[in-house]
């Protein structure tokens, strides 16, 4: 009866005993770069530091940001092919930057 009792008490006892647990959060602090656009201009196709981003309708401001690596860039906009817009910009860690683009056909 004893030993029962015992083990009932230690089964309890572990039954308390909560696993330690740990919480890891990411922090993204790339700056980013967002557009406001005229009604025209987000058919361009956005290069930067000569990488193609596709059109930069897509990273129009307060709807999506383009991440990229702190420092200075060379941003470039191009409609057939021919740079219509050209701007060296340099972003900080943890900053969001908003170029006014308008239409330069």
């Amino acid at each position: 009866m004893k030993i029962l009792f015992v083990l009932l008490v230690c089964v309890t006892l572990t039954a308390c005993v909560q696993a330690p647990t740990r919480n890891t959060q990411v922090v993204d602090d790339r700056p980013g770069l967002a557009f406001e656009l005229s009604s025209s201009a987000v058919n361009y196709e956005l290069k930067v530091d000569g990488v193609s981003y596709g059109r930069v309708g897509q990273y129009q401001a307060g709807e999506s940001l383009l991440k990229i690596i702190d420092g200075t860039h060379e941003v470039e906009l191009l409609s057939d092919g021919k740079v219509v817009y050209q701007k060296e910009v340099y972003l900080g860690a943890g900053t969001n930057r908003i170029l006014k683009v308008g239409s330069y056909d």
